[in-house]
């Protein structure tokens, strides 16, 4: 007999122990092991060749803890953080500012532009960062910026609420998925159609007519919403 769920019980993270495997979380499970190594080479060094550092065998361990070991986790350590910064649990967990838009990706009755992407698992998990930020390197490299601008603001304190877009919302971060998407081709908006022109020229915007991006409280609300958390 199968077990019936309700809509309210299907939650973003019901089956987040089933997204185990994914590059992120091999990258992550790299970066703890190789710190662990590192400091396993440290200690052995300091106990096992004590008044010994320069014997062979203590070289090699000195390389390898000291050397090796660390520029490797260099590497996968910055490759973790830049795709754990494309998280949607990463975005909300700046909560003063960010708590009315994560509530409403999981309010389930909402009809918001960003609720019904992340609903609908359009990019799992990276939702936020699939639609701020812009396509190719470019895009990523831009993104991080503006990230670290916002992770400062908020650990200073130097935000201001309602929180705003630096710029108004580019038609290319919709296009960089929908265009030429069966169901964008069949509601009219086809390359061979004058609006899709408009749009990629940005004479139409496309959350002119698709809105509201976020529905969250008043603006007067979210920002004392944000303030009392």
């Amino acid at each position: 007999m199968t077990q019936q769920v309700s809509p309210s019980q299907v939650g973003p993270g019901a089956e987040e122990a089933l997204r185990w495997g994914s590059v992120l979380d091999w990258a992550m499970a790299l970066t703890i092991g190789l710190s662990a190594l590192i400091l396993i080479g440290i200690l052995v060094s300091l106990v096992v060749y004590r008044g010994r550092q320069t014997e062979g065998n203590a070289l090699w361990l000195h390389l390898l803890s000291l050397g090796i070991f660390p520029l490797l986790l260099l590497a996968v350590g910055n490759f973790t953080v830049l795709e754990e910064a494309k998280e949607e649990r990463f975005c909300g967990s700046c909560h003063l500012t960010m708590k009315p838009y994560i509530d409403d990706l999981h309010n389930a009755k909402s009809r918001s532009l960003a609720a019904l992407h992340f609903q609908h698992r359009s990019a799992r998990g990276t939702e936020c960062y699939s639609c701020h930020a812009n396509y190719g390197v470019h895009g990523t490299f831009e993104a991080k910026m503006m990230g670290l601008q916002d992770v400062y603001k908020y650990v200073t304190r130097t935000y201001h609420l309602p929180i705003k877009m630096r710029a108004p919302y580019e038609n290319t971060l919709c296009l960089k998925c929908h265009s030429e998407a069966k169901r964008y081709v069949a509601s009219g908006h086809g390359i061979h159609v004058k609006l899709s022109d408009h749009l990629r020229r940005g004479q139409i915007k496309c959350v002119g007519c698709h809105m509201p991006a976020h529905d969250i409280p008043k603006i007067e609300q979210a920002a004392r919403l944000g303030e009392a958390n």
